[in-house]
């Protein structure tokens, strides 16, 4: 699967947030200078500065694993031999 790169404003389009129509016409850095003054009280933004300023990344997400099937990735096991056994059983190997 093709990674995306992020596209500034793309949160704001998806919720369709009223503030972001004086943003549209600014890229890059202005659009950035313009986003921390104009929607500092928005949470999303509040997060998203956060996450930057703490150096962590927002990543794509897996599909959901099974609890049972992470115990025994956990374990170094693979999931399909110990199909038969509880998580505590997986837990305990």
């Amino acid at each position: 699967m093709a990674q995306k790169k992020y596209k500034s404003g793309t949160f704001c389009i998806d919720i369709a947030c009223p503030r972001h129509k004086e943003l549209e016409s600014l890229e890059g850095d202005a659009y950035t200078e313009k986003k921390k003054s104009h929607c500092k009280d928005c949470y999303a933004w509040m997060l998203f500065t956060w996450l930057d300023s703490h150096n962590y990344r927002i990543i794509q997400a897996l599909p959901q694993v099974s609890a049972k099937d992470l115990a025994a990735m956990i374990k170094g096991i693979d999931p399909i031999r110990v199909e038969d056994l509880t998580i505590d059983e997986i837990l305990a190997l």
